[in-house]
């Protein structure tokens, strides 16, 4: 499990000026990027699907409670605080903690799906699809470091994220699909910071 959440978290710190940007997907993300950036908090709801070839899928239900940079990401059998500062992953199969800094450069994160393509990749519009009934602009992130083996998918509508998907060389990829969005709601201060307290029986290693 904790192998499969780090793609969630690769980096991808690349030179600006090396991008190559697709006018009409920079303005479909700089509308959207904008909306979002003047929420206060959110929450998102999503499907969270991994598949690897030849392995069996896996599919669960994810939740984020973000305010500005800060998060707290929910999935069954694991839990993330990023509280501005460090990044705590919990692993409740393990009961183990992992903290560690921030990461240099862009990585995709819960608060920064949006901001990924402002350095780091080229950015195509590959047009519109309907997606859960949605008609949706679907734009390509393709990191300009030939060395990074992903590829990310941003669907988007009314300037809100509809799906995100990530594809590997390797042919495993990750798919995040929203199921409910709030705006602007009451985030409880105490889900944005670590406690140690809460989690007396844990390991906690820091990296």
């Amino acid at each position: 499990m904790k192998k499969i959440f780090a793609l969630l978290l690769i980096s991808s710190s690349i030179i600006l000026w090396a991008q190559k940007i697709d006018p009409e997907a920079k303005r479909l993300l700089d509308s959207a990027s904008s909306k979002l950036s003047k929420n206060s908090t959110f929450y998102i709801k999503f499907n969270y699907l991994y598949s690897q070839p030849g392995k069996k899928s896996i599919s669960e239900i994810g939740q984020v409670y973000a305010a500005k940079e800060k998060y707290h990401l929910i999935l069954p059998t694991l839990t993330q605080i990023y509280d501005g500062n460090k990044i705590y992953t919990i692993s409740k199969e393990d009961k183990e903690i992992t903290s560690s800094e921030k990461e240099d450069g862009e990585s995709l994160s819960p608060t920064n799906i949006l901001n990924l393509y402002k350095s780091g990749f080229n950015i195509t519009f590959e047009g519109n699809a309907i997606i859960n009934n949605i008609k949706c602009s679907v734009i390509k992130l393709v990191p300009n470091d030939t060395k990074k083996s992903k590829s990310i998918f941003i669907a988007l509508s009314d300037n809100k994220v509809i799906r995100v998907s990530e594809n590997y060389n390797d042919g495993s990829s990750l798919i995040l699909m929203i199921i409910d969005f709030k705006e602007n709601l009451i985030v409880n201060k105490s889900l944005l910071t670590f406690d140690k307290n809460n989690y007396k029986d844990y390991t906690l290693t820091e990296l």
